[in-house]
């Protein structure tokens, strides 16, 4: 295990944004993670410096300077059935494993339950973090337990899908458990020869609906349901690799029917996503649109042209540029639908 000093994060971020890591380890097994525990036991300059746990880096914006963190960037790998019957399978994969690569591998094995998430960046680890969700799937839906490793007593345990306390975009790992565990494994269930395609959540959503229409295809396999995924988000998201972004920045927000009637006066052909009597979700990316801030620059942060969800940096961007960009499309949302937006990445 080699302990790095000072080294760039925007190596390590997908926005390419921030300074240095003060420490920085790579973790590719337990065995690692016990010797860590070892050294910041014994060693002094450890003491009293946080843990931060790094996955891929497409969900965080990191501030500029030296963070003053031992990080962890999490390769733990592993592929393991651990159960099987005639209707599912039980799989426990490594926290380090390419969340997009494993999505893959399972529609190839013909198995149902991460199609709707396909080419999502980022870990395995990270997706119980965040409760990753997309086309009205999320981690949760097929998640039994994540195994944990605890830094401060440097035990590993299980934590059940219930006590991982999952909301939208949010999990026990973001509040009271943040900091506290390293995620090393996750077990999911995903469901064997599903045979009413159609009963899927991602065929409730109008621009897959469309993309199978232009298609012709009437019964798509799950493959074609991924591929449908693939290519609806890249005509919708950048690929951070050729410009820098953490996608989705904003959550959608969850507001009364009271507030979404006021905008179908002025927009009476809009359409969102029921919840109950009582609430409705609008897309985070409509309102920011129909403020009038699509293709808007602030600095060295704009608001994407294709896609107002998404806020690219078009060069040395800073976090006080994200910040500043932030507030000022939070304060024109709320000016013009009395909604206030909520950001969806962690602030570092």
């Amino acid at each position: 295990m080699i302990i790095q000093e000072y080294v760039d994060i925007k190596d390590y971020s997908t926005l390419r944004v921030g300074g240095q890591f003060r420490y920085f380890i790579v973790i590719d097994s337990l065995e690692n993670l016990n010797s860590l525990y070892a050294i910041a036991q014994s060693e002094l300059r450890f003491k009293n410096i946080p843990i931060f746990v790094l996955g891929g880096g497409s969900n965080i914006v990191f501030s500029d300077g030296i963070l003053n963190f031992i990080v962890l960037k999490i390769e733990i790998k592993g592929f393991e059935i651990i159960y099987e019957s005639d209707k599912y399978i039980d799989i426990k994969i490594g926290a380090g494993e390419n969340w997009d690569e494993i999505v893959e591998k399972t529609i190839q094995m013909n198995l149902s339950g991460f199609e709707s998430l396909s080419a999502i960046p980022g870990t395995v680890g990270a997706g119980p973090v965040q409760n990753i969700g997309a086309y009205g799937s999320e981690v949760k839906d097929t998640l039994v337990e994540v195994e944990v490793y605890d830094i401060k007593n440097n035990t590993i345990s299980t934590i059940s899908n219930e006590d991982c306390k999952f909301g939208y975009r949010d999990s026990i790992f973001k509040n009271e458990a943040k900091g506290k565990y390293v995620i090393t494994f996750v077990t999911y269930r995903l469901k064997k020869e599903l045979k009413n395609i159609d009963i899927l959540p991602v065929f409730k959503y109008p621009g897959v609906m469309k993309y199978f229409e232009e298609k012709n295809i009437q019964n798509p396999t799950l493959q074609e349901v991924r591929t449908a995924i693939i290519n609806i988000r890249k005509d919708k998201l950048p690929n951070p690799k050729e410009i820098p972004n953490v996608g989705s920045f904003f959550k959608n927000p969850i507001v009364s029917n009271e507030i979404v009637n006021k905008i179908k006066i002025e927009f009476p052909n809009s359409n969102f996503f029921y919840i109950d009597e009582n609430h409705t979700k609008v897309p985070a990316g409509w309102l920011i649109e129909n403020a009038g801030l699509k293709g808007k620059y602030f600095g060295n942060i704009s608001v994407y042209d294709k896609n107002a969800l998404i806020l690219v940096n078009n060069g040395n961007a800073t976090k006080e540029d994200i910040l500043n960009a932030k507030s000022e499309i939070i304060k024109m949302v709320n000016e013009k639908f009395e909604i206030v937006l909520e950001q969806e990445p962690e602030m570092i």
